[in-house]
């Protein structure tokens, strides 16, 4: 990346380029189908899920098995 700065004062006037190296970051990333926890029922098949946590785990359910 690389940034300019003018600086103007009065009679004289200073620039300025920065140049900013950064290293790549590669990011690693999970994709899960959305499913009920305890059913498997999905989206596809028309069912609503709503996030739950149990047991300091967060896990997906339907309507039937939300309560």
């Amino acid at each position: 990346m690389t940034m300019s700065q003018l600086v103007y004062s009065g009679k004289s006037s200073l620039i300025q380029d920065f140049v900013l190296k950064t290293e790549p970051i590669f990011l690693r990333t999970d994709a899960h189908e959305l499913t009920c926890y305890v059913c498997k029922k999905g989206l596809q098949d028309g069912t609503s899920l709503t996030a739950k946590t149990l047991d300091s785990k967060n896990v997906m359910l339907c309507e039937k098995h939300f309560e």
